[in-house]
């Protein structure tokens, strides 16, 4: 498989390449090529690209529950049933690391090496953003890698092992004293474990030693440990959560201990396993639930745990608050640096519930609390805050991260959006869809009358029969949140002065229809639904497991549900849930395909 960038040709294969450089040996600046699999991707998806499902929010397939609620049958029943005696773990597909993990495992690989960390943040940087699908960007379908995303990698490793290899602690040996190679092939060994995050096969050990050879004859140490570096940091088995499983004769296998410290790694740290997952894997204790919980806990109690947040920030759209922009005429004295305080007050808010088994999807939507520091607490009008940390204060009126910063993300400029704020709701938290509008569908309300709210001009809008239908779906949402304006300040008059009027009557779910008077009111709806308690395991399910849910998971979703249930609806706890799934400890028997 031919391989074209900055003047150099290369057949690639994974793991042996060999080059034809046109304009001699590489320089300091010289750009090398890169054993990037432009087609890996499309040998283990079928396509080069995701497959044809929209990335638009509540447009495209998914339903709400997942765990039996279709059918109607309880979960327990779900797990007592036949098909659940043996495992069945779903679909494992191959899984590219999103930017996020590419950021963390790489920074992670190099701790301790100076100026590495910064390298990989302006690197990373020029990287194309993922696409969305189902409210998140790390679905397995859709980190493909075209040539853009080929020539980023490519940029990033030249960049980083330019850097890395002359920098001190990378590599822990004495050249001079052990000698050249054997250092080189010590420094292979060691780095290339934890690249690979699992042990160097000795082909592959010989492989990494021809490349150091290769950079270092006629130049430096340094030289062919930057060859080596810039190799490896495009290995698929870097790039990619490469997957094998251990032999068996059925249908279903478990992944090997490296592999599994792999999956635990990534799902609580967004990144590489540490040491101690490591010496697990090696001894081969990460095989049974109990180990497993035991390793989830410790790391739940890692400050790497908080990239655990990245969940909330795509769930939520806070992740989205950087784009956030005000009129300075309409919404007056905004404090500066607005959207890092909101996503920071979710973060603090979030980390609290975390803290203990105790916090819980339902005081997740209905705190009447929240965290601020000085700026932000002048922003809300919260008295007796000062200095930068984030304190508890109460909130009277405030409903969780309803009435957070998540509130703003698609509000316009000018005014609160109703709409997208019902359709947010709708969608992330009750996991419904709601039909893309006809192409010929007015969506300017300005039009619809003068001297009407914003409320009243929707109203209108649903009397025509082809909006009546998706907007009834949101508009009675978005409508309760209208105390609440577009920097997320609480108030009593819209944006032109008229009194805002949050009562509403919600239809069209499962569980929660009927009369609601305001924000509050909605959330604590939202607490004790089990549409809605349904939607958020099944949110869990696409966001940590990288893919969205199909029928042969419905073991794995009824499990969650239960565990979920079980322990008073705790976030943490259906962390640890999600561990212990077959979908998590199985995975399906990679079969050849025929020639």
């Amino acid at each position: 498989m031919p391989f074209f960038g900055r003047g150099v040709e290369e057949t690639v294969n994974p793991e042996q390449h060999t080059h034809r450089w046109p304009f001699g040996r590489p320089g300091s600046q010289l750009r090398y090529a890169a054993p990037l699999l432009l087609a890996l991707a499309a040998a283990c998806n079928g396509q080069i690209g995701g497959p044809g499902q929209s990335t638009e929010p509540g447009v495209g397939p998914g339903s709400s529950g997942g765990d039996g609620a279709e059918s109607g049958q309880p979960p327990e029943d779900v797990l007592d049933s036949a098909f659940c005696q043996t495992p069945q773990p779903g679909s494992a597909p191959l899984r590219r690391l999103s930017n996020y993990e590419y950021t963390n495992t790489l920074k992670d690989l190099f701790s301790g090496v100076a100026g590495v960390a910064s390298t990989i943040d302006t690197a990373v940087a020029t990287f194309p953003n993922e696409p969305e699908s189902l409210g998140f960007h790390n679905n397995a379908s859709f980190l493909t890698v075209g040539p853009l995303v080929a020539q980023k990698y490519l940029d990033a490793a030249e960049q980083i092992a330019a850097v890395a290899a002359r920098a001190p602690g990378l590599v822990s040996c004495d050249p001079a004293a052990l000698g050249e190679l054997e250092c080189a092939r010590d420094f292979i060994r060691t780095f290339g474990a934890r690249a690979y995050r699992r042990p160097l096969t000795e082909a592959e050990v010989a492989s990494y030693e021809e490349r150091f050879t290769a950079g270092s004859d006629g130049y430096t140490f340094e030289d062919g440990i930057e060859w080596v570096v810039f190799s490896m940091l495009q290995s698929p088995n870097v790039l990619y959560r490469v997957e094998l499983g251990q032999e068996s004769a059925g249908d279903v296998t478990e992944p090997t201990p490296y592999e599994m410290a792999s999956r635990l790694s990534y799902l609580l740290w967004q990144s590489q396993p540490d040491e101690e997952l490591t010496r697990a894997a090696a001894a081969d204790e990460l095989g049974t639930p109990e180990q497993i919980e035991a390793q989830v806990r410790r790391m739940l109690a890692d400050p790497r745990a908080d990239r655990l947040f990245e969940y909330f920030d795509q769930w939520l759209d806070t992740d989205l608050l950087s784009n956030m922009t005000r009129d300075p005429a309409v919404y007056q004295d905004v404090v500066s640096g607005l959207p890092g305080l909101l996503q920071e007050e979710t973060h603090t808010f979030v980390k609290s519930l975390f803290a203990s088994p105790s916090g819980s999807f339902g005081e997740l939507l209905t705190a009447d609390y929240s965290f601020v520091n000085g700026a932000l607490a002048r922003h809300y009008g919260v008295a007796g805050v000062s200095g930068d940390d984030f304190v508890r204060v109460d909130m009277p009126g405030r409903s969780g991260v309803l009435t957070q910063g998540m509130l703003l993300t698609r509000d316009k400029a000018t005014r609160t959006s109703i709409v997208r704020r019902g359709l947010k709701v709708r969608t992330d938290l009750l996991c419904g869809l709601v039909p893309a509008p006809p192409n010929n569908v007015q969506l300017d309300l300005e039009g619809l009358g003068d001297g009407l709210s914003q409320r009243e001009r929707l109203e209108r809008h649903r009397t025509e029969a082809s909006c009546a239908g998706c907007h009834q779906l949101m508009d009675p949402i978005g409508v309760v949140f209208e105390s609440f304006d577009a920097v997320g300040r609480s108030r009593t008059e819209d944006e032109d002065g008229r009194p805002v009027d949050t009562s509403s009557s919600i239809s069209h779910t499962r569980d929660i229809d009927g009369p609601v008077a305001n924000a509050a009111e909605l959330g604590q709806r939202l607490a004790e639904s089990e549409e809605a308690r349904a939607c958020y395991v099944l949110q869990n399910f696409r966001f940590f497991y990288g893919r969205d849910r199909t029928d042969a998971d419905r073991c794995s979703m009824a499990a969650l549900s239960v565990a979920f249930k079980e322990s008073g609806y705790s976030l943490s706890e259906l962390v640890v849930a999600l561990t212990q799934t077959d979908a998590f400890r199985y995975r399906p028997v990679i079969t050849p395909e025929k020639p």
